[in-house]
């Protein structure tokens, strides 16, 4: 193995390590069909840089420029995403072998970018004396990568190869011989055409192409005309010659894109390859590509050009390099392991059509959801499809970036202060803030002690109350009381938080609704009503199998709700009566949301407004009660408008999956960005 002057001076100028920072974009053209195997008309056409939608064909494309184990990761959302936004009972076609002539080709295109300071260092150390320039220099390094591509092309369909039948065509099972890749098999008029192409130049390219590229690899600039990769330069290699994996949502495993690397490097730093050598390699790619699964042909070859990427990686600090050398040598150490053959071998009784339409109905009923909370994944979804700028930050934390702007759990900006954040989590100190600005907070006390509980009863004596944490959100602990409980009872409510090292509140209940008002960027989004969990009669199930019915649980706080009540679980519940198994409606108990913001007397949301600027609070949530929204708000009155809490983030799902039907709160969000 012998470097040429590039490899050389990069081995001299310590530059190998530029190898790790390509960079890619995917594009992943497929066509949606339907149950019984037609195409699908989509309803909607779309054309954003991620997304198009054209008649049967959908085309995701990854935000550019991302490392491999970002592309994937963006790969992964966008597949679930639009697995979820699909037109009922249709499915992405995921392989590479169309089941239709119509629409475009339906192959993945992978655009690898070397990077450009890597460039930059090699024409400064060496290639700058030799009067080039810049430009050209740039273009002859991409050109003499695509040659060796071109050259391979049979190795990458020989490991990646997964379109055994031209379905476009009518070729099927017992019809047709079964291919390595029909999707790459070319026909007379596009061997002669790739035959013809000529990679010495960007001038000698341009003057042998009329835009068209059957080898399957070529320059790619994102220009309006085809010259400009002239003036302007190679942006990228395009490389159409994989097909999808069939076994990975969204057709594309690490090892492609880690394969593409080790063998970009490898071209990048070897001696070029000869016009004599492209010559050949197009002859075996076609070979290749019309060959059995099972063929052992040229299998040695393909072990000794691994054993060369294999030497070369031992000299090149690649990550990843050994396990996917080993992965490569697994596909090659006999027929049966190439994806061609292995996917053949697994038919069984289906037929090829069959077998891959249940892989694409799997792949939606069953998605693999990005680690992300559900509001920020709702943001992400709503920008992918209005053609957004975005990209996850922090995953783990729930940040994320849209239109060049981070949002936490899909709605908190940087307009909160961390600080405030912090003390609205302190129910009580919340509501002294917002008592300095004038507002009406309901009487509560924290309990620490036994001690304490004594102290306090006598306050909350014959009132009805509410017992819930103080610091975090209410959960199955909380319980709310709509007659006066007996001491011994509320004191098993707060020794119940006590025991489990929290800090109750009780606080005072009066008449009236809760709401919960969503803010984003200082506007009003959504006011909802809560309400608690319940189930109604149809005057022929008991208790018991509605709560089934419903697939609800019954904790320790709705047992007492339904004894004080008087229902047993074995009673018939009457038609159209409705049983609360609580009375408090809080998320983190469980409760139902009613949009009212169109119902609500507008003279409340100036006050609404008012709260939300005492707590410095520009994106997030309030719980309050108001008696009655169909009354105009009069500020001389303390109890039409009582403060409870505020919170900097809240599920998206409360505002958006409302009685009466669905809302969309993330497109509202994302046009406020």
């Amino acid at each position: 193995m012998k470097f040429d002057e590039i490899g050389n001076v990069m081995q001299r100028e310590n530059l190998i390590e530029a190898l790790n920072n390509i960079t890619w974009k995917v594009s992943r053209p497929r066509q949606v069909v339907t149950a019984n195997l037609k195409l699908a008309v989509l309803p909607v056409e779309k054309k954003t840089p991620c997304l198009v939608t054209d008649k049967s064909t959908l085309t995701l494309t990854t935000r550019s420029w991302l490392n491999a184990a970002k592309t994937l990761e963006d790969i992964n959302l966008q597949e679930d995403i639009i697995q979820k936004e699909l037109p009922q009972n249709t499915f992405l076609w995921t392989v590479s072998n169309r089941l239709a002539k119509k629409g475009p080709k339906s192959v993945p295109a992978f655009l690898l970018r070397v990077p450009e300071g890597l460039f930059q260092a090699l024409y400064e150390a060496e290639f700058k004396q030799t009067q080039v320039g810049y430009l050209t220099f740039r273009n002859q390094v991409y050109l003499k990568v695509l040659r060796g591509f071109v050259a391979n092309r049979w190795f990458l369909e020989k490991i990646f190869g997964l379109s055994p039948y031209d379905f476009a065509k009518g070729e099927v099972e017992g019809k047709a011989a079964p291919k390595r890749t029909a999707s790459n098999a070319l026909d007379l008029a596009e061997e002669k055409q790739a035959s013809s192409l000529n990679y010495l130049s960007i001038d000698k390219y341009l003057q042998t192409t009329d835009g068209e590229n059957t080898d399957k690899i070529m320059p790619y600039g994102a220009y309006l005309q085809l010259d400009e990769l002239k003036t302007k330069g190679i942006q990228a290699l395009k490389i159409e010659a994989l097909d999808y994996d069939l076994t990975k949502r969204g057709g594309i495993n690490l090892l492609m894109l880690t394969t593409l690397e080790l063998m970009a490097g490898y071209f990048l730093m070897m001696e070029s390859v000869s016009q004599e050598d492209i010559d050949q390699g197009r002859i075996l790619a076609q070979q290749t590509a019309l060959e059995s699964p099972y063929a052992k042909d040229n299998l040695k070859q393909a072990q000794l050009f691994l054993a060369e990427l294999a030497h070369f990686a031992a000299q090149v600090p690649y990550a990843n390099a050994q396990k996917t050398l080993d992965s490569l040598a697994y596909r090659l150490k006999s027929p049966e392991n190439t994806p061609a053959a292995k996917f053949l071998l697994n038919l069984g009784n289906y037929t090829a059509q069959t077998f891959i339409l249940n892989q694409s109905k799997n792949d939606r009923q069953h998605p693999q959801t990005v680690a992300l909370d559900t509001n920020s994944y709702r943001l992400l979804a709503e920008a992918l499809l209005a053609g957004e700028d975005y990209q996850l930050i922090l995953n783990e934390e729930g940040i994320i970036q849209v239109k060049n702007k981070l949002v936490k759990h899909g709605l908190q900006t940087s307009s909160n202060s961390a600080l405030m954040t912090e003390l609205w989590q302190n129910k009580q100190v919340a509501k002294a803030l917002v008592q300095n600005a004038g507002f009406t907070t309901l009487e509560d006390v924290e309990i620490h002690s036994k001690a304490e509980f004594e102290k306090y009863f006598p306050q909350f004596e014959g009132l009805a109350v509410v017992v819930k944490n103080a610091r975090n959100l209410s959960d199955e602990k909380t319980m709310l009381f709509r007659l006066p409980p007996a001491k011994e009872t509320l004191w098993n409510c707060v020794q119940a938080y006590l025991k489990a090292g929290q800090v109750p509140l009780i606080e005072a209940v009066i008449p009236g609704s809760t709401y919960r008002a969503l803010f984003f960027q200082d506007e009003l989004l959504s006011v909802v009503e809560r309400l608690p969990k319940s189930v109604v009669g149809d005057g022929h199930k008991t208790l018991s199998q509605l709560i089934t019915l419903k697939n609800l649980t019954l904790g320790a706080s709705e047992k007492a709700t339904l004894a004080v009540q008087g229902w047993g679980m074995d009673t018939i519940i009457p038609r159209g009566t409705e049983v609360l198994l609580r009375y408090d409606a809080t998320v983190g108990t469980g409760c139902r949301s009613l949009e009212v913001l169109d119902e609500l007397d507008s003279s409340y949301v100036k006050p609404l407004k008012a709260l939300a600027q005492a707590l410095k609070l520009h994106d997030g949530a309030l719980d309050v009660v108001i008696p009655n929204i169909y009354q105009p708000f009069n500020p001389k009155e303390a109890k039409m408008l009582i403060f409870l809490s505020a919170h900097p983030t809240t599920p998206l799902e409360m505002h958006e999956n409302v009685v009466f039907g669905p809302q969309n709160i993330a497109v509202k969000i994302l046009e406020r960005l």
